[in-house]
């Protein structure tokens, strides 16, 4: 099996140790994610936009995953640049996970249904190379509507960052939810729990991903 670093040389990718470090610098901004499963860490959180330190919290704890991400703006305050800069690195951080764990095999695609008070929310993922995102909450003006220092439009664009970033399929379904705060929390509990269930061992597939051709490239 080829080196799983591979495909990120040039791209800002490295590991430290058993954690993957992403490093994204453009003109408008640089993120810093740091990644990595195991024994749990407090995660350290400075996007700049509290209700999304918030959701990444959220995704670290339901998701099992140990987090730090630092965001410095170079010019504009814009809200869905964090936001998406920050779900492109995370995808990127995450995705090169999957690859080292193919090794010994995992199942590379997860589900999941979950609850915060009035709100529901359903999220599903497959990593098989292909970058796809359907994002829905099934609310009137949705993408508009406050929640806490963002809108539902911020959040969005977050979860289409990481698709892009992780080129993986990515279905998520707000389905009840009256509070924002509730319907997004229950949405980022679903894609955590279903990203954990990426990571679930499966030795048939050693070497292989979730998709036939075999491989994310």
């Amino acid at each position: 099996m080829n080196d799983p670093m591979d495909s990120y040389k040039g791209m800002g990718v490295t590991w430290d140790g058993d954690r993957v470090v992403v490093d994204r610098v453009t003109r408008e901004a640089r993120v810093r994610v740091a990644i990595a499963r195991g024994p749990r860490v407090e995660p350290k959180l400075g996007t700049g936009l509290a209700f999304l330190d918030h959701m990444l919290e959220m995704i670290a704890w339901h998701g099992g995953l140990n987090l730090e991400v630092a965001f410095e703006r170079k010019t504009f305050a814009l809200r869905h640049v964090v936001c998406e800069d920050i779900g492109l690195a995370m995808g990127m951080g995450v995705a090169a996970l999957l690859r080292r764990a193919m090794a010994d095999g995992v199942e590379g695609g997860g589900t999941a249904w979950r609850v915060m008070d009035e709100a529901s929310a359903f999220a599903g993922l497959s990593f098989e190379g292909r970058s796809m995102h359907l994002i829905a909450r099934e609310s009137d003006g949705a993408r508009a509507e406050g929640v806490e220092d963002m809108t539902g439009a911020d959040m969005v664009a977050f979860y289409e960052g990481f698709a892009q970033g992780a080129r993986c399929t990515l279905h998520v379904r707000s389905v009840t939810g009256q509070d924002p705060h509730h319907a997004w929390e229950a949405v980022a509990r679903a894609f955590a729990v279903a990203l954990r269930g990426c990571f679930d061992p499966n030795p048939f597939r050693a070497g292989l991903t979730a998709g036939v051709k075999g491989t994310l490239d």
